[in-house]
């Protein structure tokens, strides 16, 4: 409140405080508390470079005991970084992704409600804590830890501080997970939610992460033309500079879905112009993705050398990096292009090595009927053309298996 009182030509202002006199005492006394907080999350801060260092001189399996029993590395900024580095390192290392996700969990559970944030601000973090561990799952495959995960997440955020974005946020990551359970309504419902939020912020850069997650639910469901129409939505709203991978497996995605709709030269025209993004930006798994694309647009368009070249480039390349699903993923690409110029011998190695590999992820019942059919006629030194008909088309029903999709977001 402001009151004037005049004198001479000028009016002097003095105030009176916004409250009644006997809330004094206690305003009085919050400037100090308030400056002795600031000072703590000031030094939290400054601490936030040797935490770290202590944290990388330690070997990876030591991590999770030290950052329990260390009350140290109880601290926001430190749970803050884990966050943020485990996030970075999903593209380029899923390894050390988990192990750092695990970190954050641990230093967010351990922090003291009671401290300088509060219980609102710490239970934030500990929902984006565990929100990040289940991402981390849920690349891995780890589906079901991975909506363990999630629930811890909802559980601490419903007792946070309501901010919205941090919210939606989590609602974003959990409508990836449900999308790879199958349940695509349910996936367009959470991200119809995501997307309000976003357009209320008027953060277009999140709006169009929103609308690729968006194609994506419609390309798990084979609705390419869908998925197409938002894909190139979301892309024209992404801030290239906020989010490099994501922006390259947006574009990875747009391309394998208008080669699987029948338009493989647009996608060779797109895979051109991107390629020195992929190649100068692009994580080794992303760049991966990129050459196993290549040789289904070359398959798609018949430049047979130039895909089993691609194929075999990729497929050795997962391989060299422990990710056997994928290399017998890639597998099936080759198979069929061996199914169509009767290479026996080559199916037949082949067939040996991906059955196993696909029979442990749970692949509904057609697409393993249809590999064992294609193992059982590889094992045939020659082909008739209707067989290989036959086997061409169950390894098209084996690829069109959304499980045997792979983007990374």
């Amino acid at each position: 409140d402001v009151t004037g009182v005049q004198t001479g030509a000028l009016p002097i202002y003095r105030t009176r405080a916004p409250w009644p006199p006997e809330y004094d005492p206690a305003f009085r006394g919050l400037a100090p508390l308030l400056a002795r907080r600031a000072c703590e999350i000031a030094c939290e801060r400054q601490r936030l470079a040797f935490l770290t260092e202590r944290l990388n001189g330690l070997a990876p399996e030591e991590w999770s005991a030290v950052l329990i029993a260390d009350p140290a590395f109880h601290s926001w900024p430190f749970g803050e970084w884990l966050i943020d580095e485990s996030r970075r390192r999903l593209d380029d290392d899923l390894v050390r992704a988990g192990e750092l996700a695990r970190c954050a969990v641990a230093v967010a559970e351990a922090l003291d409600p009671d401290g300088a944030y509060g219980a609102a601000l710490v239970n934030d973090l500990r929902a984006r804590a565990w929100a990040g561990l289940g991402e981390v799952r849920r690349r891995t495959s780890d589906l079901r830890g991975a909506g363990e995960a999630f629930a811890n997440a909802e559980a601490w955020i419903a007792r946070g501080t309501g901010d919205a974005l941090e919210e939606v946020q989590i609602l974003e990551l959990k409508a990836v997970l449900v999308r790879d359970l199958d349940r695509a309504a349910e996936a367009h419902h959470l991200l119809d939610e995501v997307i309000a939020v976003y357009r209320q912020y008027r953060d277009f850069h999140l709006l169009g992460r929103a609308f690729i997650q968006k194609g994506r639910v419609h390309g798990r469901d084979n609705e390419l033309e869908r998925a197409i129409g938002w894909l190139r939505q979301g892309l024209g709203l992404l801030d290239p500079q906020r989010e490099r991978c994501f922006g390259l497996s947006a574009r990875h995605s747009l391309m394998l879905y208008l080669t699987e709709s029948g338009r493989p030269r647009e996608a060779r025209f797109l895979l051109k112009a991107s390629r020195p993004d992929f190649l100068h930006c692009g994580s080794p798994l992303l760049t991966l993705r990129m050459r196993w694309l290549e040789g289904k647009v070359y398959d798609a368009l018949g430049f047979v050398a130039e895909a089993e070249r691609a194929l075999l480039d990729a497929r050795q390349g997962f391989a060299d990096l422990g990710v056997g699903f994928s290399a017998a993923a890639v597998s099936l690409d080759l198979a069929g292009l061996y199914a169509a110029q009767g290479r026996a011998a080559e199916m037949r190695s082949l067939a040996e090595e991906i059955l196993p590999i696909f029979q442990s992820r749970d692949l509904h019942r057609e697409a393993i009927a249809a590999l064992i059919a294609f193992q059982q006629a590889s094992r045939m030194e020659t082909l008739s053309t209707q067989l290989r008909t036959e086997v061409r088309a169950g390894l098209d029903r084996v690829r069109q298996d959304p499980k045997l999709r792979f983007d990374p977001l």
